[in-house]
């Protein structure tokens, strides 16, 4: 079968759902198809930049493949009679972040654009053959506000067997990229408030300069230069892999996440646990609170108390970490299962 992947590509940024798609083409073939990804650039500032996206998406017909997976917005606008999503996330900032500091500004302008979002959507998705989605999260948004049913398709990592665990260091690792939704100022305040020797690493690519800016400047106020190490800068598999081998545990911490999010199974890969927050969505389906992992309220003194405790006990970090690996395995999350599903 010839299999067209399709996704939305911000220019000069990688993370997780790059990763996927790359994987996604990778296992494909492997699995005897043959595979292309197709990235549509997506500019959501200003405004008209949406729905030139959009429109470009929706006027492609990739009439050459057997089968279209759409993954993200505006990509899944392209034309195919056999089209499925496996949908990451719909464009948020008009669904459940409308009315919040990261969606959209409430203006008549945003108004019309959130409208016909909302539009092409439901057209899009009751033109495909299937829908699946990367967590019950994903799934429940996606019936609250477009009353649409799907199916969950747990997402595998596509280089696990590169990973590895290692002795457990004196520093906690927030990697993955970093914009004002993933929150690392709270991993990075938390450290004004530790009473241990633990340390963090910040590792990845800033999504803005003032992403990069906001970190910097808490470091520098704070005086956190001998605590908190920041590699603002995209982060290659070699030198994640390491740094997760010898990290003490991984906190991933964002606002309501859409799914358990490639973290958290990088971190439970390499039997690392993970500290995150209430409030982080779909990350909570593979962290346990001291089973997994600990999961606290989204305040850099209840991350600070967590850091301490991991520190001062490394066997029950251990622990946790390897029980997050034996969590992923009972899932059931294989790329073999993915393909068949995709694919049938």
């Amino acid at each position: 079968m010839r299999v067209a992947v399709v996704n939305n590509c911000v220019p000069f940024l990688s993370g997780g759902a790059e990763h996927l798609a790359d994987s996604l083409v990778t296992q494909l073939e492997r699995h005897g198809h043959r595979a292309q990804l197709f990235r549509f650039p997506f500019r959501w500032n200003p405004l008209v930049k949406i729905s030139e996206s959009m429109l470009a998406a929706s006027m492609c017909e990739i009439d050459v493949a057997d089968r279209v997976i759409g993954l993200k917005f505006p990509a899944y606008y392209v034309q195919h009679d056999t089209k499925v999503l496996w949908l990451l996330h719909q464009f948020r900032q008009v669904y459940d972040l409308w009315g919040t500091e990261q969606g959209l500004e409430q203006t008549e302008e945003a108004e019309q654009v959130r409208h016909s979002i909302m539009r092409a959507d439901n057209r899009c998705f009751s033109e495909c053959q299937a829908i699946y989605t990367n967590s019950p999260v994903t799934r429940d948004r996606l019936a609250q506000y477009n009353a649409v049913d799907a199916t969950v398709l747990w997402p595998p990592l596509g280089d696990a067997d590169s990973l590895r665990g290692g002795d457990a260091g004196d520093y906690v690792l927030a990697h993955g990229r970093i914009n004002s939704l993933k929150r690392q100022e709270l991993v990075v305040e938390a450290m004004r408030h530790v009473r241990t020797g633990v340390r963090v690493v910040v590792a990845g690519a800033p999504e803005t300069d003032d992403d990069e800016a906001r970190l910097r400047r808490i470091v520098d106020e704070h005086g956190l230069g001998d605590r908190v190490e920041l590699r603002m800068r995209f982060v290659d598999e070699d030198e994640k892999r390491d740094l997760l081998a010898g990290a003490l545990a991984c906190a991933y911490v964002p606002y309501d996440e859409d799914s358990y999010g490639y973290v958290t199974l990088e971190a439970f890969q390499a039997r690392k646990p993970v500290v995150t927050c209430v409030d982080s969505g779909g990350i909570g389906l593979l962290v346990d609170h001291g089973v997994t992992g600990l999961v606290a309220d989204p305040d850099p003194r209840a991350l600070a108390a967590a850091f301490d405790e991991l520190y001062r006990r490394r066997d029950v970090a251990r622990a946790m970490g390897a029980a997050g690996l034996q969590r992923v395995a009972q899932l059931g999350i294989t790329w073999d299962n993915v393909v068949e599903v995709l694919t049938r």
